[in-house]
């Protein structure tokens, strides 16, 4: 099966989601799905859905999430900056200042002040850290098959991190579907 077949035809912007294919072997990005959270002319800045971290947010959390325990799953959201941190939520929560970057997510402000009785702080996944890509660089790894583009849903932030990247690609049209059991070590087919 070659890549044009499966490559869809959908351009990266704000609010898709970037699929790591089979043949990209980088540890930070491989079997990932990225969230896109800017895509331009500056160049595209995106958090890996699926890639949980050990790290704990003591000191890292605004006030109105005090609430949570030290429980509370961190995900890796890349290699770039790797003390920053970015929170997304639903975007039905009536969240202060939050940034819509698809019609169901939202990209938080940690410096908002937020009336922590009116949210649900338990909705919120954290990254630590993001993925970034400079002017054209992007383009010319999608052109070299390290990845596919395809739509975000609003359910794409609650998907089980060990299953995301299959359960992204089976549910498209395209025959990308058909490598949604791609097994994780190709020699064990």
């Amino acid at each position: 099966m070659t890549d044009r077949l499966i490559t869809p035809t959908m351009e990266p912007h704000r609010g898709s989601l970037l699929v790591a294919t089979p043949q990209l072997e980088d540890p930070n990005f491989r079997r990932s799905v990225v969230l896109m959270i800017e895509h331009g002319s500056e160049g595209s800045l995106g958090v890996i859905l699926n890639q949980p971290s050990s790290a704990v947010l003591y000191g890292a959390l605004p006030n109105w999430a005090t609430g949570l325990d030290s429980s509370t799953q961190v995900f890796s959201g890349g290699p770039v900056q790797p003390d920053a941190l970015v929170a997304l939520a639903p975007a039905s929560e009536a969240w202060a200042g939050a940034t819509p970057v698809t019609e169901g997510i939202a990209m938080l402000d940690l410096e908002a002040d937020v009336d922590a009785d009116q949210i649900d702080a338990s909705t919120v996944r954290y990254y630590i850290g993001y993925s970034g890509w400079s002017p054209g660089q992007l383009r010319l790894e999608i052109e070299e098959g390290a990845w596919w583009t395809f739509g975000a849903t609003s359910n794409d932030l609650s998907l089980e991190p060990s299953n995301c990247w299959s359960q992204v690609l089976s549910r498209q049209q395209s025959a990308a579907r058909l490598l949604a059991m791609y097994p994780d070590q190709s020699f064990l087919n």
